[in-house]
């Protein structure tokens, strides 16, 4: 064997067991950037690890998402319209400012979420759990949230026109100032849900009886 020979096969093995040692030895999230890089390539990471991931002000339209974990991540002012996040785990993430129109959040966990200014009409959140998440002045427009779960949340100045919140838990919830026309809130939860000058007009309430001027009889608080 020729010297020239010996040591081609030598940088060839040398090579070989430096990437198995890096690879084996790179932390578990490291991977994270592989599912960042497919999801822009793609516009779809269906149950990827996205956590802490910043995808501000990202075009993600039509982006399929569903049941991935994007806990803490970044998407403010992000482009959502027609995505689906159903089953997407987005506890504690920044969703202010997103353009979701048409989006599907159906079962997905946003507990803590920021969607304060979001556009979120027509949006799908049927089986969500939205506990103390921010939607003050979020725009959900005959979005659909029945069963969803909105306890504590804050939703000042919301509008909400025509959405359906049947069967939703809305316990503690406060939707001050309100824009609530037309919203079905058949056999929601209403205690201690704050709606101080919420426009309820020709809303179904949660007996199925139209909006009389009061909640206090669901065990809400009126002005």
């Amino acid at each position: 064997m020729s010297i020239k020979s010996w040591f081609h096969r030598l940088s060839i093995i040398t090579l070989l067991i430096f990437s198995s040692l890096t690879l084996f030895n790179l932390p578990a999230n490291a991977f994270v950037a592989t599912d960042y890089t497919k999801l822009l390539v793609t516009n779809a990471c269906v149950d990827c690890d996205l956590t802490q991931i910043d995808l501000s002000n990202k075009d993600l339209y039509g982006s399929a998402l569903n049941g991935a974990n994007l806990t803490g991540a970044n998407l403010s002012g992000t482009l959502l319209n027609d995505a689906n996040l159903s089953n997407a785990i987005l506890t504690n993430a920044n969703l202010s400012g997103i353009i979701g129109m048409g989006t599907n959040f159906t079962n997905a966990d946003l507990t803590g979420a920021d969607l304060s200014k979001a556009d979120l009409y027509n949006a799908l959140f049927s089986g969500a759990i939205l506990s103390n998440a921010n939607l003050t002045e979020a725009d959900l427009t005959e979005a659909v949230l029945s069963t969803a779960t909105l306890s504590n949340v804050s939703a000042e100045n919301t509008k909400l026109r025509s959405a359906v919140l049947t069967g939703a838990n809305l316990s503690s919830a406060n939707f001050s100032n309100s824009y609530m026309r037309n919203t079905k809130l058949r056999g929601a939860t209403l205690s201690e849900t704050k709606l101080t000058q919420a426009d309820l007009f020709n809303a179904l309430m949660p007996d199925g009886t139209v909006y009389n001027g009061k909640v206090e009889q669901f065990g809400a608080i009126g002005s």
